[in-house]
């Protein structure tokens, strides 16, 4: 499926390693997956993003994950995109406690977590 175009019946009935459950773009790829008709997707949720890629850097199956968290996979070939229909944008929010001090550390991994998330 690499590098080619697939669409929804496609994807249905392969193996996913997705996200934990109450994670926005897991959970909305889940959804759509389970009103599919014919074979349901086999699912496999995990509390770590890594765990998700390794599962797929080995061939097991696919995954949808921030661009963020696989760019050097996809840079060094232990990663392939699958170009698959449209998924909405999932809003990213960075919080923290408007009355506590937020030291220079704090402060450059928000700056450069907003770098990236900004950069698509």
């Amino acid at each position: 499926m690499a590098g080619h175009e697939v669409g929804w019946d496609e994807l249905a009935g392969q193996s996913f390693f997705v996200h934990e459950q109450g994670c926005s773009y897991s959970d909305h790829l889940v959804r759509t997956l389970l009103t599919l008709p014919g074979l349901p997707p086999r699912l496999t949720r995990f509390g770590s993003i890594e765990a998700a890629r390794s599962c797929v850097a080995a061939g097991l199956g696919l995954t949808l994950l921030p661009r963020a968290t696989v760019e050097r996979q996809l840079a060094d070939g232990q990663l392939a995109e699958v170009h698959g229909p449209p998924i909405p944008p999932v809003p990213v929010q960075l919080t923290r406690h408007r009355r506590r001090w937020t030291s220079p550390a704090a402060r450059a991994v928000a700056d450069e977590l907003t770098r990236l998330l900004s950069a698509g």
